[in-house]
C-alpha cells in the first residue's frame, strides 16, 4: 500500500512540475541573467525594470538598476550580448524605440526631460541628443509603464520577467 502511495506522490510531483514549466502553450526555453553582474550582494541593484522588443523581432532591450539604469542589447533569439551601456538616470523604456533596420536605438534618458541617447547598436557606440533631433521628434507623451512580459511579433516566443527572482528574465517557446 505505501508503495502506491509513493509512486502517487512521485507522479503528482512529475505533474506539477511540467504544468510548471509550460505556461498558457509555452514551455521554459532558457533563464537570461544580468550580463553585468556576478555578485548576489548586488543582486537588487540590478532588478530587471522593463523589456522592449524591436518590431522586427531581431533585437532586445533590458532594463536593470534602480537609480541608474544599464541597458543590455541582445540580438534575438541568440542573445548575443551587442552593447551593455550605463546610464546615470532611469530611462523611460517606454518611448524608446529602434530605427534604421535595427542599427540606431533612441533611448528616453529621462522622464522629465527633452534628452535621448542615441545608441549606434553594432558599433556599441552612443550620444546624447535633442528630443528634435530624434526620428519622431518630440511628441508630448505621458509617461508610461516598462513592459515586463512580451510576446515576439510571430508570437512564437513569450520573454518575461521572473518572479522568483527580479532580475532574472524568462524565456518561453511556444509548443507546437
Amino acid at each position: 500500500m505505501k508503495t502506491k502511495q509513493i509512486y502517487l506522490v512521485i507522479a503528482f510531483l512529475i505533474f506539477g512540475l511540467f504544468v510548471h514549466a509550460q505556461k498558457d502553450g509555452y514551455e521554459h526555453l532558457t533563464n537570461v541573467p544580468p550580463p553585468h553582474f556576478n555578485n548576489a550582494e548586488n543582486q537588487r541593484n540590478f532588478r530587471l525594470n522593463g523589456i522592449l522588443l524591436s518590431k522586427t523581432g531581431k533585437h532586445l532591450v533590458l532594463d536593470y538598476g534602480r537609480g541608474n539604469s544599464t541597458i543590455a542589447i541582445f540580438s534575438f533569439p541568440d542573445f548575443n550580448l551587442l552593447g551593455l551601456h550605463t546610464l546615470n538616470k532611469v530611462v523611460e523604456l517606454s518611448q524608446t524605440y529602434f530605427t534604421n533596420n535595427d542599427s540606431l536605438l533612441f533611448v528616453k534618458e529621462d522622464r522629465y526631460a527633452p534628452d535621448y541617447m542615441m545608441i549606434k547598436v553594432f558599433e556599441d557606440r552612443r550620444k546624447n541628443i535633442k528630443c528634435a533631433n530624434t526620428p519622431r521628434g518630440c511628441p508630448s507623451q505621458a509617461a508610461g509603464l516598462a513592459k515586463i512580459r512580451t510576446y515576439t511579433p510571430d508570437q512564437k516566443y513569450l520573454l518575461e520577467r521572473s518572479r522568483k527572482n527580479k532580475s532574472i528574465l524568462e524565456v518561453y517557446k511556444r509548443v507546437d
